[in-house]
């Protein structure tokens, strides 16, 4: 049966995606997503899937007519694409899915990785490099326990079950809404993109945090919340296209984020300019890239070592003899 389902899901988002779906159709889709609550989890599996792998389905480029438009092909190129789709979900869904005894499942993302997991209740979690979360879902809850790491959640509304993530002692509510949550060994770090979320931490009064409001909150500390503008949380949020921004963080701090991403380190070899701050977008996974910027634009010594990248101040140039 949940095969039947993914299928017919399928081949909805593939004509949905290849343009071909008539007002009438539209208005089927409607009435068969509403119809089962199933429906809707395996067609926003279908759509992270889509989103996720869109450059291999959307590799060849379509021709151009004599005027430059591009001509969309009037085969029923959406048979192909949902039957790709189809066997994508089995593919994700063993790299990335763990079924657990207790009944939970488990995703799980490498150094590098970043993976979009599509919930059986329609939200979408895009899951940061090496993290991992546990999801448990029943009839009255939705609870997911992020276990370590970043991950983005654009929930799906619904009333009757809250949407529940636990981060340490740390727990974030809400019912429809967008909104991230990293755990680092100290802190617990929110932010919410759109709608409201409800964080319960022990020993704390509850907070209610709205779109733009980005808390910090350490475990032995009285929780920080701030006010962000939009700009700054396209920046907090750059990691989901694979990129990494900074506005000020020292040199230190950037070689530390870096990490996260890759086994390569970069090693600042000199106290004297792990001071120096960075601003700029760069790609996550690419720090020798990165390196080679920084040494140009602050004038360092760069030299690539066994895993590593050291980064030290280039020596000053001595006087020449005889100078006065």
């Amino acid at each position: 049966m949940r095969n039947e389902i993914n299928a017919v899901a399928a081949e909805w988002v593939a004509r949905e995606d290849a343009g071909t779906l008539s007002a009438a159709e539209a208005e089927q889709l409607a009435a068969w997503l509403a119809a089962d609550s199933r429906h809707l989890g395996a067609y926003g599996r279908m759509r992270a899937i889509m989103s996720s792998c869109d450059r291999l389905y959307r590799g060849e480029q379509a021709p151009e007519a004599a005027d430059g438009r591009v001509v969309r092909p009037r085969v029923r190129a959406w048979a192909w694409r949902a039957a790709a789709l189809a066997a994508s979900l089995a593919v994700v869904t063993v790299a990335t899915l763990r079924f657990l005894d207790d009944g939970a499942d488990t995703y799980t993302t490498r150094i590098g990785e970043i993976s979009h997991v599509a919930l059986e209740d329609g939200s979408v979690v895009t899951l940061n490099t090496d993290s991992r979360l546990r999801v448990r879902f029943d009839e009255g809850h939705r609870d997911i326990e992020l276990l370590r790491g970043e991950a983005m959640f654009d929930v799906a509304k619904d009333h009757r079950r809250p949407f529940a993530v636990t981060a340490g002692g740390t727990r974030v509510v809400a019912v429809g809404t967008s909104f991230s949550v990293r755990r680092s060994p100290a802190r617990v770090n929110v932010l919410v993109r759109e709608g409201v979320v409800k964080v319960d931490e022990a020993q704390q009064p509850p907070l209610r945090l709205h779109a733009g409001d980005k808390a910090s909150l350490p475990e032995r500390s009285t929780p920080v919340v701030a006010r962000v503008d939009t700009a700054e949380v396209h920046r907090e949020l750059a990691w989901r296209d694979g990129m990494i921004a900074f506005s000020g963080e020292t040199l230190e701090e950037v070689a530390r984020e870096f990490a996260r991403y890759n086994t390569l380190r970069i090693r600042i070899a000199d106290p004297d300019v792990a001071g120096l701050e960075v601003v700029g977008m760069f790609s996550a996974t690419d720090p020798i890239g990165f390196s080679r910027a920084a040494a140009q634009s602050m004038h360092l010594d760069m030299a690539l070592g066994d895993n590593e990248i050291v980064l030290r101040a280039r020596p000053k140039k001595k006087a020449a003899a005889g100078s006065h």
